[in-house]
């Protein structure tokens, strides 16, 4: 799983630049990063790694380090 790619999903899908995207984003630190953003930006990251997160998981990756761990528990 490519990090850079990953930053560039969660970018594109919160119309922010790739750039700004690092572990340390976050519902917390991103102001575009909103619950219905949250909704959308699982999905892009669900179809550009083509997986699906548990729907017990989703609240929890609420960062790009929480999405970068969980991404690694799927086979490559």
């Amino acid at each position: 799983m490519s990090n850079e790619r990953l930053c560039q999903v969660v970018a594109s899908a919160l119309g922010i630049a790739a750039g700004d995207v690092s572990d340390a984003t976050s519902m917390q630190t991103c102001a575009r990063w909103d619950s219905l953003q949250h909704f959308n930006l699982i999905l892009c990251v669900e179809e550009a790694f083509a997986i699906r997160f548990s729907s017990e998981r989703i609240p929890e990756l609420v960062s790009v380090q929480a999405l970068r761990k969980e991404l690694a528990r799927f086979p490559s």
